[in-house]
């Protein structure tokens, strides 16, 4: 089984069992964690075996889910791996996996993505045309300054 197998196995388990934004947020919280592991140096296979049936997780996430339902919670996974989260999403970064390839980011903003060429392109035209208008005003002002310097070398010239 692939991760993305696992996931969506997971999500069809989840599925009219609870509301999307929490489906969501478990399949995030699955999705990192099979990467984190994996970048510690375990296997797919083994970070998978290790987590088990997504039906069984799916079954347990489902009846945990009940218990907090009436309470007021801000998610049933640690501040801490919140704080990772934060902290992972500031600045550039790129990472690669086998399944999506590279993933470069700053922020939130995937730059390899359309829209993040797109965006891209922009700024570097942007940036184009405002040293073309910083150029196309002080290249007069350059050439009158020129012109009058060697027109007053001209005129007072060297005496040797």
């Amino acid at each position: 089984m692939t991760r993305q197998e696992f996931l969506e196995e997971l999500r069809i388990s989840l599925q009219g069992e609870m509301n999307q934004g929490r489906i969501n947020e478990h399949l995030h919280y699955y999705d990192t964690y099979i990467m984190e592991e994996s970048r510690k140096g375990k296997t797919e296979e083994q970070v998978l075996e290790e987590l088990g049936n997504p039906r069984l997780i799916a079954k347990t996430l489902i009846d945990t889910e009940g218990n907090y339902e009436g309470s007021r919670h801000e998610s049933a996974y640690s501040s801490g791996y919140e704080e990772h989260e934060q902290t992972a999403k500031k600045g550039f970064h790129a990472e690669y996996s086998k399944d999506k390839g590279w993933d470069i980011r700053f922020g939130r903003f995937q730059l390899n993505s359309w829209y993040g060429r797109l965006v891209m392109i922009i700024i570097a035209l942007l940036v184009i045309v405002v040293v073309a208008r910083i150029v196309a005003f002080l290249l007069p002002i350059v050439i009158g300054v020129v012109l009058i310097l060697t027109a007053l070398s001209l005129i007072f010239g060297r005496k040797g």
